[in-house]
């Protein structure tokens, strides 16, 4: 079943420059495995085979999942292995840089030194909205004013995509430059290629400063190092706050992306970038000495994932190298426990106008893997999610699919060596004497400790080799592709794959797990 695409979140409630939204009460801790139902509950893992699941309908917006973490195994004893930015801002009397108004627009060079600059600053064009009069109303301006920002939002754009980091800066009040500067470079570092704006809300004007001001929601669609015109893009919505004046519109705060998918590593923090054949690799700045090690491991765990690209293949992978600080804040710092060491983001874009599941961000955090064997573990462990769920329509990671889910990253990330030498072998031999994986593989959750949480791995890596030695490649393929990635259920389509029921399989799954571990 496809969902329909999400849409932009509604026009957010005006508020006033340096306010922060009341946020929600924090939620209880989930573990990565465990996704949310319709109604924001957690369902209970089933004590035997689950029953067939009822989708929702088509119309139904598509329930946000968290998203695949990456547990630690213990190693066996004699084996040694290892919000919103608020922006405090001085608004200036004098003329600031950029601007479109209907006389034109050239930008003056800020006095500080910006380096080298590549390209000529992109100027904004006129517009076809002329320049309201004294008398105009209040809806008239707001749309003069809206197309002038959309306006300077794309040269904007354009500037940065070109290599003018004087164009890029130009839109926004020299309180920014410092912050914007160093966005300017971690993007280009990644090889930006398309950084397109779409306005999503507003002008909402707020007259209670000595300066009106004007809240923007905005969404920008963007790729890196693939064309533009072929790229799989993502994208991410935030709001910006402007003044107008005589010189135009001028950008005074931009806010980070806030939600389920954000902020973005690029939005928050200073990163160094390395481009390869098949890999985006960005880590902060002050891990610069180690990128190219994190270059060569996801280069090769890239080519490690692309044997698995059944369904799509990715275009590119854009891997994140993160420590402690920056994974409690990159993409929401959505999990609670230290025993996950990476995970792997599905991130919708917009293409041909419809926003749609469209790309995959994955994120390592070093400060637990360490920079050796753990490290290449854990990225081709999410390279191998990424791989078999890009552009996937409708995502199901319930309690009858996350063994499929876990079990085939963890597939792809062993390789062929022997089942013998499986790293959390060890763990689920425990687990499996302490009683578990012996009728159902049921996902982690928030009382597992390290074992427990290990262990289910690691029975889902057993099930799905089992599935594959025993059935084949292609008959697991069509089953994961008819429930992990159509959202279909496990028991609702096994007799249309294997011709014999969900629970007659995890049955001889199960067996297999006990006489193996």
């Amino acid at each position: 079943m496809t969902q329909a695409p999400e849409e932009f979140p509604p026009e957010p409630p005006p508020s006033r420059l340096g306010e922060t939204t009341p946020s929600a009460p924090p939620e209880s801790p989930r573990v990565p495995a465990q996704r949310l139902s319709a109604d924001g509950t957690v369902t209970p893992a089933p004590v035997g085979p689950p029953p067939p699941v009822e989708m929702a309908s088509p119309t139904a917006p598509p329930v946000y999942q968290v998203p695949p973490g990456y547990f630690w195994p213990r190693p066996e004893p004699k084996r040694s292995r290892l919000r919103t930015v608020v922006v405090v801002m001085a608004l200036v009397a004098s003329s600031v840089l950029a601007g479109a108004l209907v006389n034109g627009w050239r930008p003056a060079m800020p006095s500080a030194e910006t380096g080298v600059i590549e390209g000529a600053p992109v100027a904004p064009g006129e517009g076809t909205i002329p320049s309201p009069g004294p008398d105009a109303s209040a809806p008239e301006v707001l749309a003069y004013l809206k197309e002038q920002s959309q306006l300077v939002l794309d040269a904007h754009a354009q500037s940065l995509v070109d290599g003018s980091r004087d164009g890029w800066l130009a839109a926004f009040d020299p309180t920014l430059h410092g912050r914007m500067t160093t966005r300017y470079e971690t993007l280009r570092a990644m090889q930006v290629s398309r950084f397109d704006y779409r306005i999503t809300s507003g002008p909402l004007e707020d007259s209670s400063g000595a300066v009106p001001l004007y809240e923007i929601g905005v969404a920008v669609t963007h790729c890196f190092a693939e064309p533009a015109d072929e790229c799989s893009p993502a994208d991410v919505v935030f709001r910006t706050f402007w003044r107008a004046g005589d010189d135009g519109m001028v950008m005074v705060e931009v806010e980070n992306s806030e939600g389920q998918d954000g902020p973005h590593p690029w939005e928050t923090d200073e990163l160094v970038a390395a481009v390869g054949a098949r890999t985006v690799v960005a880590a902060p700045a002050h891990m610069s000495d180690r990128l190219q090690d994190a270059l060569e491991i996801s280069e090769e765990a890239a080519l490690n994932a692309d044997e698995w690209a059944l369904w799509e293949t990715p275009d590119r992978y854009v891997v994140y190298i993160s420590g402690n600080e920056e994974f409690e804040v990159w993409f929401g710092g959505m999990f609670e426990t230290d025993d996950v060491l990476g995970f792997a983001l599905p991130l919708t874009g917009t293409v041909a106008g419809e926003r749609q599941p469209s790309t995959y961000a994955t994120v390592m955090n070093v400060d637990r893997t360490g920079w050796g064997y753990d490290l290449t573990s854990v990225i081709r462990h999410e390279l191998g999610h990424a791989v078999t769920l890009w552009g996937a329509p409708s995502e199901r990671y319930a309690n009858d699919t996350w063994w499929m889910v876990e079990g085939i990253a963890e597939y792809i990330d062993h390789g062929d060596r022997p089942v013998d030498d499986y790293d959390r072998m060890w763990d689920v031999g425990n687990y499996v004497e302490d009683g578990g994986c012996s009728s159902d593989i049921v996902p982690p959750d928030e009382d597992d400790d390290t074992l427990a949480g290990s262990g289910k791995y690691g029975c889902g890596f057993l099930g799905v080799h089992y599935m594959i030695d025993t059935y084949g490649v292609d008959e697991f393929a069509a089953w994961f592709d008819a429930t992990a990635r159509q959202g279909e259920s496990a028991a609702g389509t096994a007799e249309d794959v294997y011709g014999r029921s969900y629970a007659d399989l995890m049955d001889e799954i199960t067996d297999f797990i006990a006489s193996t571990a």
